[in-house]
């Protein structure tokens, strides 16, 4: 070949392998230092998070350090209809390789009102999909913080991690609420994808160990527990399960625990008779399955408070209780502790302030105790469990047969109007009613002088 050729050809290998790919590499690196690239990349990575959580993302800036590693700063997760904020997090550190997934959260911040959202993309976006649960996935944080409307609580340790196991998907999650003792196993929540059976189902199960979690950061999500009191807690174990194309069918529900630090006067703050004090209701079984069965017993103790007189024949109606003395204005009592049995259509209370601290003086059976004596006692016989729908219900309720038949028409009829005191009807006139004054209302100061009960004239 000749020479003149021979330059000619390196020459043009030079350019086609060395040349034009270093300039290339140089191109392509700086176009991906513009700023337009990279906001085009984040848009990008934020609408391939967003299809995977099925949630609104936004993302303030991310960093990828090799092909496995990403590294998302100021994520922002909110509802894809309204935008209302879900969840916030500081940094996200995403690891993936071939074996596991490893991701490490720094400050995240969730909204209490949207946990149902929250635990809805978990259950449909992972648990449900076969491809997002092939390798092991391990979530870290320091601190999640759980945001409510008036209060935030926050968990320490976070530490969950999800894998399969023969058809069935497993993710567990271990924290610790702040302000709780450090060297505790924490609190255990686990959630179960048992894809063997047909239709699959899902099993979430929390059990506090000896740490008592906090419930007013809840009442956002459940607001019967705001009914609870700002101190309210909880601890021992609570587990649910459905299977899937069952939506019509409730939760199989199992409970047993002990919530504490019970403010019975927001407790009953709706109810027609008033009770007022700080008390402890423990739960020894509570199992309400899909077929409706109900099967509950536990106790409720409260050491003092007032009551309204205007229960205590509403105890001995409904509850089969005994009236040692008669009552006519509310009075403050010093022991209230019953044990409660609910099991089928059967319902039973049997008195157990004898049982209390300094109480064994008293007779078996007391429920209520005033000034050191017996005011109400119970026969310990089985009634029917309507009874406490009567013994809650107002005193203008109105009787409606309830049945499987009438199942379908109570959804749609209204309920009887049926007079009230002073001519009006209920619902129609009710506002044109006089409301009955408070029964308690500004409490006196306990004194050991005056008598505790009050006897009728």
């Amino acid at each position: 070949m000749h020479e003149r050729t021979t330059r000619a050809i390196a020459r043009w290998l030079f350019v086609g392998c060395c040349a034009v790919p270093t300039f290339l590499t140089m191109f392509a690196i700086l176009v991906t230092w513009t700023p337009w690239y990279h906001n085009r990349a984040r848009r990008a990575l934020a609408e391939h998070v967003s299809l995977l959580t099925g949630l609104h993302v936004e993302i303030g800036d991310f960093e990828r350090a090799d092909p496995t590693t990403w590294q998302l700063s100021d994520v922002r997760l909110a509802d894809p209809e309204t935008l209302r904020p879900v969840a916030t997090v500081r940094t996200v550190r995403w690891i993936s390789q071939s074996d596991s997934t490893v991701i490490r959260l720094s400050q995240p911040e969730i909204r209490v009102e949207t946990l149902d959202q929250a635990a809805s993309m978990i259950h449909h976006r992972f648990l449900c999909r076969p491809d997002q649960t092939r390798v092991p996935v391990r979530i870290a944080a320091d601190d999640v913080t759980l945001r409510g409307q008036s209060t935030a609580q926050t968990l320490q340790d976070f530490d969950a991690y999800l894998e399969t196991r023969d058809e069935v998907v497993w993710a567990t999650v271990r924290c610790i609420p702040a302000g709780q003792r450090p060297d505790s196993e924490g609190v255990q929540i686990e959630v179960t994808r048992d894809r063997s059976a047909s239709p699959p189902m899902t099993t979430w199960s929390v059990q506090t160990g000896e740490l008592r979690m906090p419930l007013a950061v809840m009442s956002d999500y459940y607001p019967f527990l705001e009914r609870l009191g700002a101190d309210a807690t909880f601890d021992g174990t609570f587990t649910a399960s459905r299977q899937d194309g069952m939506a019509s069918v409730p939760w199989s529900v199992s409970l047993a625990g002990h919530f504490r630090d019970v403010d019975l006067g927001r407790l009953t703050q709706d109810l027609p008779h008033r009770v007022t004090g700080q008390g402890e209701i423990s739960v020894d079984r509570c199992q309400l399955d899909r077929d409706g069965s109900v099967n509950v017993a536990g106790q409720l103790i409260a050491n003092e408070g007032w009551m309204s007189s205007s229960i205590l024949p509403r105890l001995a109606e409904d509850l089969g209780c005994e009236l040692t003395t008669p009552i006519q204005d509310d009075f403050a009592f010093d022991a209230l502790a019953l044990r409660f049995d609910l099991y089928a259509a059967q319902l039973r209370v049997e008195g157990i302030c004898r049982g209390l601290p300094g109480r064994e003086w008293l007779p078996s059976d007391v429920v209520v105790s005033a000034g050191g004596q017996p005011i109400v006692l119970s026969r310990g016989g089985w009634l029917p469990a309507t009874n406490l729908a009567r013994l809650v219900a107002p005193p203008h309720s109105v009787s409606i047969p309830l049945s499987g038949q009438t199942k379908g028409l109570l959804e749609i009829l209204r309920p009887p109007s049926h007079t009230l005191p002073g001519g009006a009807t209920d619902p129609a006139n009710i506002d044109a009613a006089p409301q009955p004054s408070a029964r308690i209302g500004r409490l006196q100061p306990w004194r050991q002088e005056t008598e505790p009960i009050s006897q009728p004239y």
